[in-house]
């Protein structure tokens, strides 16, 4: 039987795993429903790779509890505060993912952050930064300052920093290697989930073949983002990987790019990446899965065009 392998995205540390995977697996229990199909995927179905307590921990500079495999509220005054104690590189980092953002909100050009030379460091570079989340707060609908902050100090930490790195793809490349052997894995990795499975997927020559990767709500096409990866090895489609479809909402600008090849361009010859088009339901537009007050599952994996792939893939 095909095993389906849930990997999530950023800031959900201090949940419990085992209700997210519950929360992912009614969402997408919702979607297949919507969809036509009779499947709905259990916890025997299914391994859930929990990674935020780790990655919290291991930005933070603490000691981190293990990767488990399961079958910011920051008040506005404390950012300069946040923003201050970054190093420069991350400080450009998320300087550069805000800009990205702020334009792809369609932000006055009255109101662009300031410019700061690429040799500037230090107070107008932590300026910049704040100035540039101040201007998120104020004018990109969905987005936080907190949370463009969170997501960008989770992203370089596991793009820039090898440690990070190789106990977070430690997870996943359990879970991939607990598929028993001649069986496939369906990967559903949302948001930064996304750029794990990526660079797991693509490093990998053995394991399991992979009918469909998909990746709602990934970033993989922020350019800050994009120039890291090719930074260590150039683009390329996971070779074990068949169909892989992006599904995004046009809103949800942590996002912000659907995977077409003029963001994230692939080899010649290489599958092509199909980009979805979707509304999500859920706040932000960005989560993968969300309850609302009615009950009702909202989120990317309750949508049946999201949902339907997975049913072909398992199926």
């Amino acid at each position: 039987m095909t095993r389906l392998v849930l990997v999530h995205g950023r800031d959900l540390d201090g949940r419990d795993p085992e209700a997210l995977e519950a929360q992912w697996l009614g969402a997408l229990g919702a979607g297949l429903a919507a969809a036509g199909s009779p499947l709905r995927p259990t916890d025997a179905d299914a391994s859930f790779v929990y990674y935020g307590d780790t990655l919290e921990r291991l930005v933070d500079g603490g000691t981190p509890p293990p990767v488990t495999v399961h079958a910011l509220a920051a008040d506005p005054a404390a950012l300069p505060r946040l923003v201050g104690a970054l190093p420069d590189g991350e400080l450009r980092f998320l300087l550069d993912v805000a800009r990205e953002v702020l334009a792809g909100a369609g932000h006055r050009p009255g109101v662009a952050p300031p410019a700061v030379a690429e040799g500037v460091v230090g107070d107008a570079l932590v300026e910049a930064a704040v100035a540039a989340l101040a201007l998120v707060d104020r004018y990109v609908p969905g987005v936080s300052a907190a949370v463009l902050l969170t997501l960008t100090r989770d992203v370089y930490a596991y793009l820039h920093d090898d440690a990070v790195r190789a106990v977070i793809d430690a997870g996943l490349a359990e879970a991939l290697s607990a598929v028993p052997a001649g069986e496939p894995a369906v990967v559903v990795a949302h948001s930064l989930g996304s750029v794990v499975a990526y660079s797991v997927l693509g490093a990998r020559t053995g394991g399991p073949d992979v009918p469909l990767l998909l990746t709602p709500g990934s970033p993989l096409g922020i350019r800050a983002i994009r120039e890291a990866l090719v930074a260590r090895a150039p683009l390329a489609s996971p070779a074990r990987v068949r169909r892989w479809v992006s599904p995004r909402d046009p809103r949800d600008l942590l996002a912000l790019h659907d995977l077409t090849p003029d963001v994230f361009p692939l080899p010649a010859g290489s599958p092509t990446i199909e980009a979805l088009r979707v509304t999500n339901r859920a706040p932000g537009y960005h989560a993968a899965a969300y309850r609302l007050d009615d009950g009702a599952w909202a989120g990317y994996l309750a949508l049946p065009e999201v949902a339907r792939p997975v049913g072909e893939a398992l199926t």
